[in-house]
């Protein structure tokens, strides 16, 4: 009952992390939300994001939705988003990117718009956290035709309320992945140890693909 399913898909800073006891609890319960007094096994700790040498900014320590920061801001489009209220429901994939204008996060973006279908045909939400200007945020948004909540986060207030500020001593967020099941357990992360150190959507998609498969809703 208390086993983790533990499956590395590509490298091994994808961790990804099935609580099963958590989510047969929930689904034997029929509850639609997350299960405030179970005991989800923990998440393998530090290391995330690295193969070798030492993390520059520990990752969170465990996969309970009480252990995570939830923010309550405004997107882009003045959307109220209160991550709280929608953990529980549905799958969740928090994407946090350095900026509007980098190649990278930029390319990220766009792959995950080119199968948001999917993402929408799972149930899945997605919020992506820039550590940029809201106008910046804007532009990128009209650019690419993004239709997924987009967060302008300048002041890096959520990034470091879930530890991926600075990762690079750069001064604003580094590139981090948290994909949550429908019950509101984080099932996989990614915090970069490098800037190219991201999660395909291949790989989001799967997992979340597997968290319902498992009893997920």
């Amino acid at each position: 009952m208390d086993n983790i399913l533990v499956v590395v898909t590509g490298r091994k800073s994808w961790i990804v992390l099935i609580a099963a006891a958590v989510v047969l609890l929930a689904a034997c319960s029929g509850g639609g939300g997350p299960v405030p007094g179970a005991s989800p096994s923990p998440v393998p700790s530090p290391g995330v994001g690295i193969s070798d040498g030492a993390f520059p900014s520990a990752p969170p320590e465990s996969n309970s939705l009480s252990s995570l920061p939830v923010f309550s801001v405004s997107s882009i489009d003045g959307e109220d988003i209160r991550l709280e209220d929608v953990l529980g429901t549905a799958p969740v994939y928090v994407l946090f990117i350095p900026g509007a204008d980098g190649e990278l996060d930029r390319a990220q973006v766009d792959q995950i718009q080119g199968r948001y279908s999917q993402f929408e045909a799972l149930g899945a939400h997605i919020f992506v956290i820039a550590s940029d200007l809201p106008t910046k945020v804007v532009e990128m948004r009209d650019e690419f035709g993004l239709e997924f909540p987009l967060i302008a986060d300048p002041l890096n207030v959520i990034a470091a309320d879930w530890q991926v500020y600075d990762l690079f001593g750069e001064g604003r967020s580094g590139p981090a992945s948290f994909v949550f099941d429908a019950h509101g357990v984080l099932i996989a992360r990614l915090i970069a140890a490098e800037p190219g150190d991201r999660p395909s959507v291949d790989e989001v998609l799967g997992v979340i693909e597997e968290s319902l498969s498992a009893g997920g809703v």
